[in-house]
C-alpha cells in the first residue's frame, strides 16, 4: 500500500455520513432541523443526550480508525507520524467537505476528538478547558470551537519547541501540519456561526 491510499481511505472513513443515520434510527434528519449540521450539537438540542452521545462515541470512533488504518495502509512508505497526521487530517476533511453532500457536511469537532486521542491525546486536557470557558463566558458554541482550534495550533508548537511526550503516534512537526491543518479545514464553518462574524448563525449547506 502507499500513503496516497492512507489519505484517501481516511477521507472516505471521515465522509461516511453515520450522524445523519444516527438521526434517522430515532427519527430525526439532523440535516433539515436545528442548525441542519449532521454532529453532535445539532443531535443534542433536537433529539436529546443519547443520540448526541452516540453521534460523538461513532464520529470519534471514525476519527480514531482512520489514523489506525492509515498508519497501517501507508506502511514502510512513511513514517508513522507522517501517515498518522495525513490521514487523520484526511478525514476531518471528509467530515467537513463531505463528497455526499456536494462537499458540505458537518463542523469536525467530534472526528477531530479522535484523531487526537490516536495522535496527540496529551493535548486534549488543555483544550477541553479552553472549550469549556470559553462556553461559559460567551455562550457561543462557534466561538468556543475557535478559542479550541487557536489553543490546538499554540500548543502544537509549544509541544515541538519543548519536545514534550505526545502520549500517541504524533511527533514534531507533525503535529503542526496536522493542528494547523485541522484549523484550515474547521475554522471557516465555526466562524460562520460565532457572533464574530457579525451575521446569525447560518445553516449549513448541506441539502439531501
Amino acid at each position: 500500500m502507499s500513503l496516497a491510499t492512507a489519505i484517501l481511505a481516511g477521507y472516505l472513513l471521515g465522509s461516511i455520513p453515520s450522524a445523519a443515520f444516527l438521526g434517522r434510527l430515532f427519527g430525526v434528519d439532523l440535516r433539515r432541523v436545528g442548525s441542519g449540521n449532521p454532529g453532535t450539537h445539532n443531535a443534542l438540542r433536537n433529539s436529546g443526550p443519547l443520540l448526541a452521545a452516540l453521534v460523538l462515541v461513532v464520529e470519534a470512533s471514525k476519527g480514531l480508525l482512520a489514523v489506525w488504518l492509515g498508519v497501517r495502509l501507508a506502511g514502510s512508505s512513511a513514517g508513522e507520524p507522517a501517515a498518522a497526521a495525513l490521514s487523520g487530517l484526511a478525514a476531518v476533511t471528509g467530515n467537513v467537505y463531505n463528497v455526499w453532500y456536494r462537499f458540505a457536511g458537518g463542523k469536525g469537532l467530534g472526528i477531530s476528538l479522535g484523531v487526537l486521542v490516536a495522535i496527540w491525546p496529551w493535548s486534549l486536557f488543555p483544550i477541553l478547558v479552553v472549550l469549556v470557558v470559553t462556553v461559559v463566558t460567551t455562550r457561543s458554541s462557534g466561538t468556543s470551537a475557535l478559542a479550541a482550534i487557536a489553543s490546538l495550533v499554540l500548543a502544537a508548537f509549544a509541544w515541538w519547541v519543548l519536545d514534550l511526550p505526545t502520549g500517541g503516534v504524533g511527533s514534531g512537526p507533525w503535529l503542526v501540519f496536522l493542528a494547523v491543518g485541522m484549523a484550515l479545514v474547521m475554522s471557516w464553518r465555526h466562524w460562520l456561526d460565532s457572533p464574530l462574524s457579525g451575521s446569525s448563525p447560518r445553516r449549513s449547506r448541506v441539502r439531501a
